[in-house]
Formats: C-alpha cells, sequence, structure tokens
C-alpha cells in the first residue's frame, strides 16, 4: 500500500478530472456553431464577458443568462437545448486522472473536487459520475467563493476538519496553485501528459 502525503486530495475540474480543454479553449465551444447553428461569438460575448462570472459566484442563474441571450437572438425555445448541448459536449472524462483518484482512495486519500462552476455544472457533474469518486465537491456557485480567493480554501478547511499541508490541490490554473501555496496547502500544477508527476505528488 504506497505511502500517501496528503490527508486530502482537492481536484480541480475542467481541464484535470475533465479533458475539455485544450491549448485553453473549451472543445465544446470548437463544434457549437457547426452542430447548433447559432453564433457561438455572440454566445461568447455575452456570457463570458462577466456574465458567467457573476453566475459562478451564485450572483445570476445561468439558466436565466442563456435564455435571455437565446431571447435577444429570436431562438427563446434553444436556451435549454444550448445547455444540454454545452454539459453534455463537455462530458470528456480524463481517465488517467480517474485511475489516480481510484488508487489515492484505495490508498485511504479523501477524494473532492475543487472546481469554479456554477450550481447547475455542479450538479451535472455529479450526475455524471464524477462524484462517485468523490468525498464531496466543492463548487463556487455553492459556496459563493471562486478560486483563487483564499476564503475559497478555507471554507474546505472547515467543512473537512482538515487544513494546511494535510491538503493538496490538483490543478490546471497557475494561479489557483500559486493561491493555495500562499494558503499553506500544497498544489501541483497539473498539464495533460503530467500523470506520472501528479502521482509522485499524491505520494503514489
Amino acid at each position: 500500500m504506497p505511502q500517501l502525503k496528503h490527508k486530502v486530495i482537492a481536484w480541480d475540474f475542467d481541464g484535470v478530472l475533465n479533458a475539455n480543454v485544450r491549448d485553453g479553449i473549451f472543445l465544446w465551444m470548437t463544434t457549437f456553431e457547426e452542430d447548433t447553428g447559432l453564433s457561438i461569438k455572440s454566445l461568447a460575448s455575452y456570457l463570458f464577458s462577466g456574465r458567467f462570472q457573476q453566475a459562478m459566484v451564485g450572483e445570476a442563474d445561468l439558466h436565466e443568462l442563456v435564455g435571455s441571450w437565446a431571447e435577444a437572438e429570436g431562438v427563446p425555445h434553444r436556451a435549454g437545448e444550448v445547455l444540454d448541448y454545452w454539459f453534455d459536449k463537455d462530458h470528456i472524462p480524463d481517465e488517467k486522472t480517474l485511475s489516480l483518484v481510484r488508487h489515492a482512495r484505495e490508498a485511504g486519500a479523501i477524494n473532492v473536487i475543487a472546481t469554479n462552476n456554477e450550481v447547475y455544472r455542479a450538479d451535472w457533474i455529479e450526475e455524471m459520475g464524477f462524484g462517485e469518486h468523490m468525498h464531496d465537491v466543492f463548487a463556487a456557485g455553492r459556496m459563493c467563493l471562486a478560486k483563487p480567493d483564499l476564503a475559497y480554501f478555507r471554507h474546505i478547511e472547515e467543512a473537512l476538519g482538515y487544513r494546511g499541508r494535510d491538503v493538496i490541490l490538483i490543478d490546471d490554473m497557475e494561479e489557483n496553485v500559486e493561491a493555495a501555496r500562499r494558503h499553506g496547502w500544497d498544489a501541483h500544477l497539473f498539464t495533460p501528459d503530467n500523470h506520472d508527476e501528479v502521482a509522485k505528488a499524491i505520494g503514489l
């Protein structure tokens, strides 16, 4: 049995557990226009210019935002379809990462998801099976806090009863890794080809 270095492993979702990001671009966006006939440029400029960030921390409702955009585009009946497409196309589990999660759990680690996702997508993450591997799912929309805010890390500590170097964050964003380290956690920057380094960082 491997000797793990941490009590808790906090896994980022997008780009870590879910291989849905390539060169900083979410893959669902690359096929959206061809598959739906709707403008990804219009959706992105409306949603990702601050509105999604509000939804991410519980200050706005993603369904309502997409509905407002769809109505402005003249396709109000397609708001639900847009979200269904987004979430379904975004389901690209990284099996190598999930294998590490399973081995860590077998070795006694508490695995949690620590993600900057709003509430609807947090629910979807659990419904699509990722939650089965986890002790808990900590999502920005539920917490009304987002990485790299240090209060995000304090919230997780208070919920789990572990703190400092008992916890390691695996994340693909440098600013989140740096923030976790400032807070006193261990942290490892994830890239798509460094699963062996992640295994070493967590003691597998």
